[in-house]
Formats: C-alpha cells, sequence, structure tokens
C-alpha cells in the first residue's frame, strides 16, 4: 500500500504515517493469551487485523519508493487510575469483537479475567495509578 499511496503524490510531494505498534505491551499480550483459552470459544471471532512490519521492513520499503524519508518511534506512557482502567482503554476497539460475541455476562468475566493477569504484570505506582505504554511508529517520505 505504500508504493501505490507514493504514486499518487505529486513530485516533492510527502507522505506522513502513524502506526501503533503495540503488540509488545503487556495488555496486548494478556488479551490474546486471554483469548486463546477454550473456555471462551472465541477461536471463530473474526479480529481486525493488528500485525504491523517490523521497522526495517519499512525501511526497505520506503528505500525502494521514497526519494527521502526519516523514520522514528515513541513510547508513550498513560496513567490510569487503575487496572480496569486498562480494560476500559481497550474496550472500544481491541476487545469490541470479543466481548459482543460473549455477550453482557461472560464478556464481564472475560475483562475480569484481564484484569486479574494484568494486576501481576501491570504494577500500582507510589501514587496509585498504573502505566500503559503505548508506542507508536511514525514515517515521512518524499516522492
Amino acid at each position: 500500500m505504500i508504493p501505490a499511496l507514493m504514486e499518487k503524490l505529486h513530485k516533492g510531494g510527502i507522505l506522513a504515517v502513524q502506526i501503533p505498534m503495540n503488540g509488545e505491551e503487556p495488555l496486548f499480550q494478556i488479551i490474546q493469551e486471554e483469548a486463546q483459552k477454550p473456555q471462551w470459544g472465541l477461536a471463530d471471532v473474526q479480529m481486525p487485523p493488528n500485525q504491523t512490519l517490523a521497522p526495517l521492513e519499512y525501511f526497505s520499503i520506503l528505500s525502494s519508493c521514497a526519494s527521502a524519508f526519516d523514520m522514528w518511534q515513541i513510547q508513550y506512557y498513560h496513567p490510569l487510575a487503575n487496572h480496569k482502567a486498562l480494560i476500559e482503554w481497550v474496550k472500544g476497539t481491541r476487545l469490541r469483537p470479543y466481548l459482543e460475541y460473549l455477550g453482557p455476562t461472560r464478556a464481564e468475566e472475560f475483562e475480569q479475567a484481564i484484569v486479574e493477569q494484568a494486576k501481576q504484570r501491570y504494577p500500582v505506582q507510589k501514587n496509585g495509578e498504573v502505566v500503559l505504554g503505548f508506542r507508536r511508529f511514525f514515517f515521512t517520505a518524499q516522492k
């Protein structure tokens, strides 16, 4: 898709892209691990794609279709009130297909299972909050 977007630019035009890269964040790993447990019956739930390429793969693509480009990553840290707030952060996106499939009662049980695992991997900070890491990959590319 990147080469096709680059083709649409006028000479000297710039494409700016921001890509979430949260696959290594414990919360996203916990969700994936919990969803794979047979007790939930989620094997047939169709999830939107959530995979990204590695940064060096983007480098390879951009070096073949851009006259110049810059790439960088940023890790944001979001303080959240508690472990339940972690779930609220991803409820409308990553969790939505699972929760809709499970229905209200089972969805609440699924959320609670994730919260319990999150308590083991997200320490409570001195101020009582937990911190969610949120990694983003950026690039700008010139035609």
